[in-house]
């Protein structure tokens, strides 16, 4: 495997699918630990998520928002049901 590779499977690897049952924005998911997930968006933020669009919208960088509640109920859920996996530790 070239070291292209093994970076992509390292970035990728473990990332799930989770739509916002709110808004129906798309992100992929891993859950490192109990407390740690990471999200990845598939598309700008602002451009799918109203939470992202209004704070953009007044002013503040889309990389600066924290998240959107909404969508992390959706992930919570989706943990809980265990379409999302979250490794023992």
């Amino acid at each position: 495997m070239s070291t292209r590779q093994e970076i992509l499977e390292f970035l990728t690897a473990g990332l799930t699918p989770v739509e916002c049952r709110s808004c129906a924005s798309r992100v992929l998911v891993r859950k490192n630990s109990v407390r740690h997930t990471s999200v990845q968006w598939t598309t700008a933020p602002a451009a799918t998520c109203p939470e992202f669009a209004a704070r953009v919208g007044a002013g503040e960088l889309s990389a600066r928002v924290d998240g959107c509640p909404k969508l992390r109920d959706s992930i919570e859920l989706a943990v809980a049901e265990g379409r999302v996996a979250v490794p023992d530790g």
